[in-house]
């Protein structure tokens, strides 16, 4: 054990007390949660979320906004919103499979790295919401914000103590990394991990054989910018099982042309004839180098019954 003794007829000097201070300062001024990146972001939230996204903030503000309006943001908050955040994630635990006329709000998280002083909740928040901790407020339903530092904004339905934890201890998404997908890059990037909203999401993919067994568990996408008004994707399918790839390839071309010449949700001809499909091992790929920003919109508006809304007292 080192013992630092000061004889006791000295007063130390101002330099001399500074560096006797100087451990305990930084002891005390430490982050007590790992800081948050673009390429760990989604690993934070819940493993029961089944549709993920991240997105670029910057540069990327079509995108951006057409995600907020999803979240119940006004257009009239956009500024005060959109100019804070440099990078976003966003999870869903959404009931599969869906219904028709499925009413029932969809659980949401949502972490947001960019510039948030405590004074900007002053606006943001309706009245209702408690101040239940250190930066930290819950409203009526359930609904928990916190300010985890002045860069990281973090919200969830019910699972903000563990999306903390997972934080804490660097814990990774199973699902998500199961997925063959380099993501880091990428402007946004989305996956989905059940197959009933695979299936909703791409009704011409098989996602079970004959006996209903499930041939894909996941998908994810990049999409990075490919112009002014356009960007690039990349798709990657998940299989239970290598056997399945080549088949599936064949399947999804096939299903693809059938399309061309048709409107069929968003995918119109354009989109449709410059698809690439190809298989790699346990996965089908998916690639296109140009697609309209108008063609995002119709993908983001995409109707998956998530009924997830403002973030006020009314929930």
């Amino acid at each position: 054990m080192c013992e630092f003794v000061l004889p006791k007829k000295i007063e130390p000097s101002p330099l001399r007390k500074f560096w006797i201070l100087a451990p305990a300062l930084f002891i005390f001024s430490c982050r007590t949660l790992p800081e948050l990146t673009y390429s760990n972001i989604v690993d934070a939230l819940p493993p029961e979320s089944n549709i993920i996204m991240k997105i670029v903030a910057t540069e990327n503000e079509t995108l951006l906004e057409n995600l907020m309006l999803r979240f119940g943001i006004e257009k009239g908050d956009f500024p005060a919103v959109r100019e804070r955040i440099d990078h976003l994630a966003i999870g869903l635990e959404v009931d599969s499979p869906l219904r028709e006329g499925q009413t029932r709000q969809a659980p949401f998280h949502v972490i947001m790295i960019g510039n948030w002083p405590k004074a900007f909740f002053g606006g943001m928040l309706e009245e209702g919401w408690l101040k239940v901790g250190r930066n930290r407020w819950i409203s009526p339903t359930g609904l928990e914000i916190m300010l985890a530092s002045k860069r990281e904004l973090i919200i969830s339905s019910g699972r903000l103590d563990s999306m903390l934890l997972r934080i804490r201890i660097a814990s990774r998404n199973a699902r998500v990394a199961a997925v063959g997908l380099t993501a880091e890059d990428a402007d946004l990037a989305f996956w989905v991990t059940d197959p009933d909203l695979i299936q909703k999401f791409l009704p011409p993919l098989p996602v079970r054989d004959f006996t209903e067994a499930v041939i894909v568990d996941s998908i994810g996408g990049t999409l990075s910018k490919a112009g002014h008004d356009a960007y690039s994707i990349g798709m990657s399918i998940h299989l239970t099982s290598p056997r399945f790839a080549e088949s599936l390839a064949l399947a999804m071309r096939l299903g693809f042309a059938s399309q061309i010449g048709q409107t069929y949700d968003f995918l119109d001809y354009e989109f449709l004839a410059g698809l690439d499909v190809e298989e790699q091992e346990s996965e089908v790929v998916i690639s296109h180098h140009s697609i309209s920003v108008d063609l995002l919109e119709n993908f983001l508006n995409f109707d998956f019954g998530l009924g997830v809304g403002a973030l006020d007292s009314r929930n």
